[in-house]
């Protein structure tokens, strides 16, 4: 289910709020629906006649819902002006044949978007069994920039994916005919599709679900509900090509306030992975570098000079970043225990200070 092409054309927009007649600017038009240019917000779900002034002077006035809102903090956040998304209910009556045409002239001629000659839109595959939450990203995500396709299940998704790899896969964990972990699987055996970033949506918020897709290349992981904003920030962040490791390399990443670093640690002493642990938190950076599940070194911005207590630091933290990426690690054990016993004697430290 393609997203429809829109038409960046500019018209005047007009409707009535709080008996005030409210003048503003669309370029974004599509035979569905109008992103509006404006602080002047009404309630999502608001039925009213919007009034299009098309650039030739024609007015077309569509009976429409208000279909979500881009707050100016949000907008800020996106790149993007604020303003209403408004869904086009009229169907079949003249004035909509009025629209229909002239989108068409446009459709069928050169229509190049703002910004022209740069690069290309993300492409953003979304899979969801709830044709309701489809439609929203659908309409949030092509808002924000990204070309925006759908699939109702995981077996459509897979045939999606094959048929035209997108640069995102955001699915759910739970779909009917093929769930979204027997995706990932089935994904996974394709080594061309491995530049494809995943991103899991779950009800499941539980380390246990985290962990889960986190160990079968998941790249990123976002708890429903959530909003609009923080999926476009996040979707924004593994479309960067900077912010992208190679993805053979990244075994984790996510986040320490949803994953603890005692979880992640414990983890990897358990499957004796090798690697280098980098997590960020404001102004802090910390290394920690596990050999074969071992703990053998921990590189901090903070000035401790005992790497003991170096990684007890970093055990605390609750905030910010982790990636951990796949490597051998060979030099000197400065911790000098195994990590289940520094994991243990920081339980108990924290118990007794929480008396």
């Amino acid at each position: 289910m393609p997203r429809e092409p829109r038409v960046f054309t500019a018209c005047t927009v007009e409707f009535d709020r709080l008996g005030k007649r409210v003048r503003a600017t669309t370029q974004d038009i599509s035979r569905s629906g109008v992103f509006v240019r404006t602080d002047e917000y009404l309630p999502v779900g608001d039925v009213l006649e919007l009034t299009l002034v098309l650039p030739s002077g024609e007015k077309v006035a569509l009976i429409s819902r208000v279909a979500h809102l881009l707050s100016a903090a949000a907008a800020r956040a996106l790149g993007r002006q604020a303003g209403m998304g408004f869904e086009l209910l009229e169907q079949d009556s003249e004035r909509r044949v009025r629209l229909n045409a002239y989108l068409d002239t446009l459709l069928d001629g050169p229509r190049p978007a703002p910004g022209a000659g740069g690069p290309e839109p993300v492409r953003v595959l979304v899979a969801d069994s709830s044709t309701r939450l489809l439609e929203r990203l659908s309409t949030a995500l092509g808002d924000a920039g990204f070309e925006v396709e759908m699939a109702v299940n995981g077996a459509e998704a897979y045939s999606a994916v094959l048929s035209r790899p997108p640069a995102i896969l955001l699915l759910a964990d739970e779909m009917p005919v093929m769930d979204g972990w027997t995706l990932i699987g089935m994904l996974a055996a394709h080594t061309k599709l491995a530049e494809v970033a995943l991103c899991v949506m779950s009800a499941d918020g539980s380390d246990i679900t985290r962990l889960r897709a986190y160990r079968l290349g998941v790249r990123d992981f976002i708890h429903k509900p959530f909003t609009d904003e923080e999926l476009c920030i996040r979707l924004r962040r593994l479309a960067t090509p900077a912010l992208r490791p190679e993805p053979e390399r990244v075994v984790l990443r996510g986040s320490v306030a949803e994953i603890g670093v005692a979880t992640l640690l414990s983890l990897l002493d358990f499957e004796r992975k090798s690697g280098i642990m980098i997590t960020v938190a404001k102004d802090k950076v910390a290394r920690v570098f596990v050999a074969a599940g071992r703990v053998v070194k921990v590189e901090s911005s903070a000035e401790i000079e005992d790497p003991r207590k170096r990684l007890m630091a970093v055990l605390d933290w609750n905030e910010g970043s982790f990636e951990f990426i796949a490597c051998d690690v060979v030099g000197t054990d400065e911790i000098g225990l195994p990590t289940q016993h520094i994991l243990l004697e920081h339980a108990r430290v924290k118990d007794e200070a929480s008396r």
